[in-house]
Parts: C-alpha cells; sequence; structure tokens
C-alpha cells in the first residue's frame, strides 16, 4: 500500500511539473506574439470557459460529438473481434485482410472525409472515419501481439479437442488481454481526435468541431483554445477510464 501511495504521489508530481511547463511555454508565446488572435493569453482563455459553460450549443455539442466517439468506438471494437477471431482461425482470411488493413491504415484523413461527406453526409461522417482510423490500428496491435504466442500452446490446445472457437478463448483472447486496456484506452482518445477533425470538415451540426470552427470563423481565439482543452480533459478523462476499468476487469489475464 506505502509503494502504491508513494506511486501515485510520484507521478501526479510528474504530471504537475508537464502542466506548469504547458503554462509557462503559453504565457511566453502570448507574450511574444502580442496579439490576442494570434496566441491568446491565460486570463483570456479562462475567461471564455464562463461563456463555453454557460452557452446550451456546447452543451449539444458535446454530447453529440461523445455520441459519435462512443458509436465509432463500438463498432470499431465490434469489427476488431470478429476479423480477429477469422484471422486466428483462417490463414487465408489473415493473408487476405493484411493489404486491407495496411491500405486503411494508409489512408490520408482529410481527403476520406470530403469523400464521406459526398456519400454519408456530414453527421455520419466523423463516426465513419473514427472507424477508419482506430479499427486498423486496434487489429494490427493484436495480431502483433499474439504473433509470438508459443505452437506449443496451440498444439495442446488442438490434442485436447479444441476447435478454432476454442483456440480463440483459451489461447489468443487471454495473450491478447494483457495489452487490451492500454491499447483500446488509447485508441478511444484516437477516435475522439479524429471524430472531431471530421466534424470540423465536415461542419457537423450539435458537434464539438463545429463550434470550433465557429470560433475561427468568428475570429474567437480564446474560446477556440477553450474548446481545444476541453477535448483534451475529456480524451485524458475517458482514456483512464477505459484503461483502469478493463484492467479490473481483466487482472487475472494481465500482464
Amino acid at each position: 500500500m506505502k509503494h502504491a501511495k508513494k506511486t501515485f504521489i510520484i507521478n501526479a508530481l510528474y504530471i504537475a511539473v508537464a502542466v506548469a511547463l504547458i503554462f509557462v511555454a503559453w504565457w511566453a508565446a502570448s507574450v511574444a506574439a502580442d496579439s490576442e488572435f494570434v496566441v491568446p493569453t491565460i486570463d483570456a482563455t479562462f475567461s471564455a470557459f464562463k461563456k463555453v459553460f454557460e452557452n446550451p450549443e456546447f452543451w449539444h455539442g458535446l454530447l453529440g460529438t461523445l455520441l459519435r466517439s462512443v458509436i465509432g468506438f463500438a463498432v470499431s471494437v465490434a469489427l476488431f473481434f470478429v476479423t480477429f477471431f477469422f484471422a486466428t482461425a483462417y490463414d487465408g482470411f489473415k493473408r487476405v485482410a493484411e493489404p486491407i488493413i495496411g491500405a486503411m491504415r494508409s489512408l490520408p484523413a482529410v481527403a476520406v472525409t470530403l469523400i464521406l461527406m459526398l456519400v454519408v453526409g456530414g453527421n455520419v461522417t466523423p463516426v465513419v472515419l473514427g472507424v477508419l482510423v482506430i479499427y486498423p490500428i486496434t487489429y494490427s496491435t493484436a495480431i502483433s501481439r499474439t504473433a509470438t504466442l508459443p505452437k506449443e500452446l496451440k498444439e495442446i490446445c488442438v490434442i485436447n479437442g479444441g476447435g478454432r472457437l476454442t483456440m480463440f478463448k483459451s489461447v489468443y483472447l487471454p495473450c491478447l488481454a494483457g495489452g487490451l486496456p492500454e491499447s483500446l484506452a488509447t485508441t478511444f482518445s484516437y477516435n475522439i481526435k479524429a471524430v472531431i477533425g471530421a466534424e470540423i470538415l465536415a461542419q457537423t451540426i450539435n458537434s464539438l468541431g463545429m463550434l470550433m470552427k465557429l470560433s475561427q470563423v468568428y475570429l474567437q481565439p480564446a474560446m477556440l483554445v477553450a474548446y481545444v482543452i476541453i477535448a483534451v480533459v475529456i480524451s485524458v478523462v475517458l482514456e483512464t477510464v477505459i484503461r483502469v476499468t478493463l484492467k479490473l476487469a481483466l487482472s487475472k489475464y494481465c500482464d
């Protein structure tokens, strides 16, 4: 218990130092720029937070962005588990999937967003882009982690009469579970960034992305920075919640 408390305090100090350095760099940049339209001051930005939280459109936008992020994440995770099972069960499927996943990782996000706007519209585009961004990352990470599985484990499973589903549940999933909390938590943060970026380009109604775009159009840099800070805080908090929750749920499998 004492060791855990000491580790927590040390980590908190490192975070505090990092935050302090960010504020120092922010202050220095605002002084050097000497213009609210280039780099807003810290005071102006924190004053903008009050306006943000009092604006009903912010809460609608926040809810819309979170909903799109959760939907895209859920679809990505479901798609990942299905395709990962088939990749472990059938070598032919894995060989076909590899170049497709590689192509998905290489897709230019901005160009894809513009195409999706024409195909599915501004409201659905952020969800689809989020899936296209994080699904390949999750799949590739899982394949890499399980690539070093000892052949003996697979052979034992086969000798004991285990089929493809049993192999997946008894061999692959336990191996994958140790890195799953970190992998899914990180990809959720990527998902939020991808969703907000697509919302800005697609001008999605009821979204943080659209609010950021309007702040830029109406020359409100302090409001824009406030929205960015809110997005970062939300990403960090949700990433931490997902990581801790999955570690507790998969504690018996974690390395």
